[in-house]
């Protein structure tokens, strides 16, 4: 099996290091594997699509903080990747850093759950602005870690790395769906908000087991490492990477209508619930939809990537986006509702599964989480204004137009995705692309 084409260039340059770390690639494989099927059950109880916005739709009947929800995931998720890129520079070793990370993390899950439990004891806009803040945290702490767990799997998994990921989207995502399930029955069954507060606090758990697996993964230093430069030099040398290096900046073009249509997928339960097409614990129904074809798909679309390349991922998951929002267009009825939000999660694995790798395999191996971490943050803001825009226009209107113009915007994102050029097809030039990183 060949090495990934960043694999191929570090083991041109640290070829000692490339073969201790394939000595613990089973190993650790193993454990990350273990580790995001445990955390995809947290993902089913904390989803921002589906779980969540049914929650603060049911703490307060607004649509305009249920868009925030949406934007509020968006802001941590992405905007401070740059930060966590940063941090990953110049260090020997990647696991203290991302274990450091992913403890704080847990915390926030932690608060999640507490401010929810507040529901009925405090004022309502007391519990909804201690809630929405502790998910920021949540999501501002996934954001930071992302960057530090791309650097950990380029270096850990230099082979089969499309595999691993669509592994990870199988296994985790079929556990996912299991607790999707269960959470369905305990909002159907349970008065609001408890069903929701056992969510919170099963998720607290899942996290927990999460970390166990984490904290056992095994690392190597990574021999003479550049120190790490201030911040500021790192923030200085993002627009010489956009613009030296073109490949990636088709890239972006391609993904940016896709962020903005993303906005969307929250509402499709809102434009049922308030239709009366769906009641609150159809919710969970939708996730479990939601989070199945996420593993289903995402296991294909790491396979595709595996043989193929990550640029006909990029094409794949931009279409079914724009079909799974041109379904909700349709009809709001639970069968059109689920058929919609399982497109919309094949859609949702470009995220996890072309992301990563398109950024990791267009980045040289010293810029690997810098690469990761701008991905991150140039997406952001268009994830950001995607749920907020949705979110005010929905009531000007209508959901079928507002999920008609999604449908457009990613069907817009596949055509410039056929742009862009499959990362293994470059030309060996990451010499000139180096000379404009930190």
């Amino acid at each position: 099996m060949a090495l990934t084409a960043d694999a191929a260039r570090l083991a041109e340059v640290a070829p000692e290091f490339v073969a201790r770390m394939r000595g613990h690639q089973r190993r650790n494989v193993t454990l990350m594997v273990l580790d995001g099927a445990a955390f995809a059950m947290v993902l089913s109880m904390l989803s921002e699509t589906t779980i969540i916005p049914a929650f603060i739709d049911g703490l307060t009947g607004s649509a305009v903080l249920v868009g925030l929800v949406g934007a509020l995931y968006a802001l941590g998720r992405y905007a401070p990747q740059l930060l966590g890129a940063h941090l990953v520079l110049g260090r020997e070793r990647r696991k203290p850093l991302f274990v450091t990370i992913v403890v704080a993390q847990r915390v926030g899950i932690l608060a999640v759950a507490v401010s929810a439990q507040l529901a009925g004891v405090l004022d309502t806009g007391v519990v909804a602005a201690l809630f929405l803040l502790s998910f920021g945290l949540y999501a501002a702490l996934a954001g930071i870690v992302g960057p530090v767990f791309g650097d950990f799997v380029a270096k850990a998994v230099p082979v089969g790395r499309g595999i691993f990921f669509g592994v990870v989207q199988l296994i985790g995502g079929a556990l996912g769906f299991g607790a999707a399930l269960l959470a369905e029955r305990a909002l159907r069954t349970m008065p609001f908000p408890a069903g929701s507060q056992i969510l919170f606090w099963a998720a607290v758990a899942g996290s927990l087991v999460s970390l166990i697996f984490v904290s056992l993964l095994r690392d190597e230093p990574l021999p003479t490492p550049e120190p790490r430069p201030p911040f500021s030099r790192t923030l200085a040398s993002i627009p010489g990477i956009v613009r030296g290096d073109h490949d990636y900046r088709r890239y972006l073009v391609g993904r940016l209508p896709q962020a903005v249509a993303a906005g969307g997928m929250g509402f499709v339960v809102i434009a049922g619930l308030q239709s009366g097409s769906l009641v609150a614990a159809d919710a969970a129904l939708l996730a479990a939809a939601f989070i199945l074809a996420q593993a289903v798909l995402g296991f294909v679309l790491g396979v595709l990537g595996h043989a193929r390349g990550w640029r006909a991922v990029m094409v794949v998951g931009a279409s079914l986006m724009s079909a799974g929002f041109a379904v909700a267009a349709l009809d709001s009825s639970l069968m059109s509702s689920l058929v919609a939000m399982a497109l919309l999660g094949g859609a949702n694995a470009l995220v996890f599964v072309g992301d990563q790798n398109m950024s990791i395999e267009l980045a040289p191996p010293g810029a690997t989480s810098v690469y990761i971490g701008l991905t991150s943050t140039a997406l952001g803001p268009f994830f950001i204004v995607g749920p907020l825009l949705a979110g005010a226009l929905l009531s000007v209107i209508g959901a079928p137009l507002v999920f008609m113009a999604a449908a457009i915007l990613a069907a817009g994102g596949a055509l410039l995705s056929l742009r862009v050029r499959e990362p293994r097809h470059r030309a060996a030039e990451t010499h000139r692309i180096d000379r404009v990183l930190p």
